[in-house]
């Protein structure tokens, strides 16, 4: 009949099926969406698609706390790092001075620690190397320290690892000599400096009777250091003999002579201060054994190597 679809035949009804069966699509039916009601999605248009594709992936956040370090928080953290440690290696130009061993005799000539601790803080102050633990030099600080002061026989000077005070300790030097001049009594440290003058003489401390109008002076040099250890020699050398010996004289017009006075004799042995100390007390001591009861009225000489020469 005219205007009337033909019905497809059953061949082609079966064919539609396997199709859509096949490829899992729901053939359209304008009837079956409106009874269902599960209208099927629309589709997106081209145009879209193709923009959304487009578009960079979004990349994954970044913890809060990585953001954090990474930032300016991070050089912060640096920056008080850096100044933490330069406050731990700062080293003060003001030292503490503690003195060690000190004796009233001592103590009479030793400075006011006010001027030890400016000295040191002139000396670390002049480099800045010294402003630091890890570049200061203590030993040269020291060695410093003990040439401008002779009163001083060891300085050391300690780093602390926490605070940023050095401490320096400091060891009077003790007289090994005492020198009486017609103006008073000076002590002499090891290498002949005269540390002070005295009010009081130490013990055990050999005495030396200035014939020869010495230059005196605190701080200077009076006698070599050599003389000093002659001197020192000759009265352990006869202490160990038994022989006492009342004072030591430095006669005038003679610079190289030192006479010696025993207690309770009259007469004087005459060393050489140039030559040897040990084989002069050897030679002087074996002289005054075997001479026994009989010594000499006058002196007794050893200044001449292998002589000995009496009156």
């Amino acid at each position: 009949m005219l205007g009337r679809k033909p019905q497809p035949t059953s061949a082609q009804t079966n064919e539609r099926r396997r199709v859509a069966s096949d490829s899992n699509v729901r053939p359209f039916s304008y009837y079956t969406s409106r009874i269902s009601g599960n209208p099927e999605p629309k589709r997106e248009p081209t145009r879209r698609l193709q923009r959304t594709e487009a578009e960079p992936q979004q990349q994954p956040v970044k913890s809060s706390a990585r953001v954090w370090l990474t930032g300016w928080a991070f050089w912060f953290l640096v920056l008080v790092a850096a100044v933490c440690a330069g406050k731990i290696l700062l080293l003060s130009s003001s030292p503490k001075v503690i003195i060690v061993g000190e004796t009233q005799i001592t103590a009479s000539y030793m400075q006011p620690n006010a001027a030890y601790a400016s000295a040191a803080q002139k000396v670390l102050a002049s480099s800045i190397t010294n402003r630091s633990k890890l570049t200061v030099d203590p030993a040269g600080v020291a060695t410093t320290l003990e040439k401008e002061f002779p009163e001083l026989l060891n300085v050391s000077m300690n780093i602390p690892l926490v605070g940023n005070r050095p401490v320096l300790y400091l060891q009077p030097a003790t007289p090994v000599l005492v020198i009486q001049a017609p103006d008073g009594n000076y002590a002499l440290n090891r290498d002949g400096i005269i540390l002070s003058r005295l009010h009081e003489i130490p013990a055990d401390v050999p005495e030396v009777v200035d014939q020869s109008s010495l230059t005196l002076q605190v701080g200077k040099q009076a006698l070599s250091s050599g003389a000093v250890a002659f001197i020192n020699t000759v009265a352990y050398q006869f202490a160990a003999q038994h022989l006492t010996i009342s004072t030591f004289v430095l006669p005038a017009n003679a610079p190289y002579e030192l006479d010696v006075r025993l207690e309770g004799q009259s007469y004087i042995v005459r060393f050489n201060l140039e030559a040897d100390a040990l084989i002069q007390c050897g030679a002087a001591v074996a002289t005054i054994q075997q001479l026994g009861n009989k010594p000499p009225s006058t002196y007794l000489d050893v200044r001449v190597p292998g002589r000995v020469y009496y009156k």
